[in-house]
C-alpha cells in the first residue's frame, strides 16, 4: 500500500522536487501550500497549510503516515512553531518525519535546525534528517540577479571551498526517505566537487560564453547587501555566520551519501549550469 505524504514548503526550492520523486515513485502525495487554488503540481493534490495558522494543520495532516518537515527560513517563531507542529503530527498518527535540516547542524546545539532535530528524535516516530551543503539554486534564487546584472558572484567566500548540491538530488534523497524503512539516520548530502567561487564562476563563464567573476566582498558589505533587500536580522546573521563557515573552510568537505541512498552519483554543477543557462540571460 502506497504511503500518504505530506510535503511541507512544496512550492520552495526542495519541496518541488521532492514532490516530483515522490509522484515518479507512486506515493500519494499532499502538497501544502497557503494558496492551493494557485498551485498545480502533477500527480500530487494540493492543501491549503500554513505554519502561522494552527488552524489549518490538522486537515492536511488527517490520514498521512509520512511528513517532509521543512519551514520558510529565518523564523523568528522557527523552534516554537516547528515543536507545536511536529506534536500535532504524531498525534495525528504521523510515523515518520524526514527533516530538511543542514550541514553541520550536530555541532550547533543553537541551531534551531538542530533543535527541532533533537525534537524529533524525542516524539518516537520514525525519523531521517537530510543535511544538505549550499544549494545550486543559491545562484538563481539568491546571487542570480548579480549574475544576471553584471555577470557578479559578490559573497564573503574567501577561497573556501563548498560540496554545492542541486536540490533535485536532495529531492531524490528525501523520497527514498520518506518510503523506505530507514530511521534514526542523519544523511549529510553532498554534490560531487568541492568548488571555491572562483571555481564556480570559471564554470557559470563555461555555460554562458562569457566571463563571470567572483567578487570576494567583506562580511560587513555583505550585511549590507542583505538588508538592502529586506532581509530581516535573523537571515542577516544567520547568513553571515554561514559564510564566516565557508571562509573558514568548514562547508568543503564531500560525502558519498546522495550515491549510497539513491543508487547514483549527484549531478555536477557545469552539468546543471548549462541546463539552467536561460536563468541568467
Amino acid at each position: 500500500m502506497s504511503r500518504t505524504v505530506l510535503v511541507l514548503t512544496a512550492t520552495g526550492a526542495t519541496g518541488r522536487e521532492v514532490v516530483s520523486s515522490l509522484v515518479a515513485r507512486g506515493a500519494n502525495v499532499r502538497a501544502a501550500t497557503r494558496d492551493p487554488a494557485r498551485l498545480s503540481l502533477p500527480g500530487a493534490t494540493t492543501v491549503a497549510f500554513d505554519i502561522a495558522d494552527p488552524q489549518t494543520w490538522a486537515a492536511a495532516l488527517a490520514g498521512v503516515d509520512a511528513v517532509y518537515f521543512c519551514l520558510p527560513p529565518f523564523r523568528e517563531d522557527e523552534v516554537s512553531a516547528g515543536t507545536a507542529f511536529l506534536r500535532a503530527a504524531k498525534d495525528a498518527g504521523v510515523k515518520r518525519i524526514v527533516k530538511l535540516s543542514a550541514a553541520g547542524v550536530e555541532n550547533n546545539p543553537a541551531s534551531g535546525h538542530r533543535q527541532l532535530e533533537l525534537v524529533i528524535e524525542g516524539l518516537g516516530v520514525e525519523w531521517v534528517h537530510l543535511r544538505p551543503s549550499f544549494f545550486f539554486e543559491n545562484l538563481i534564487n539568491f546571487y542570480g540577479g548579480g549574475i544576471k546584472g553584471a555577470r557578479v558572484i559578490a559573497l564573503p567566500a574567501g577561497q573556501g571551498r563548498t560540496g554545492f548540491i542541486a536540490t533535485a538530488d536532495i529531492g531524490e534523497a528525501a523520497a527514498v526517505a520518506l518510503l523506505g524503512e530507514t530511521s534514526g539516520e542523519a544523511w549529510t548530502l553532498t554534490g560531487p566537487e568541492s568548488l571555491t567561487h572562483d571555481e564556480v564562476a570559471a564554470i557559470l563563464s563555461d555555460a554562458l560564453g562569457e566571463p563571470v567573476r567572483f567578487q570576494d566582498i567583506s562580511p560587513e558589505e555583505h550585511v549590507g547587501m542583505m538588508r538592502s533587500w529586506g532581509m530581516n536580522e535573523l537571515g542577516v546573521g544567520t547568513m553571515s555566520a554561514l559564510y564566516g563557515f565557508v571562509r573558514a573552510g568548514w562547508t568543503a568537505g564531500l560525502t558519498d551519501e546522495v550515491q549510497r541512498v539513491t543508487g547514483r552519483a549527484p549531478q555536477r554543477l557545469a552539468d546543471w549550469a548549462q541546463r539552467n543557462v536561460a536563468a541568467w540571460r
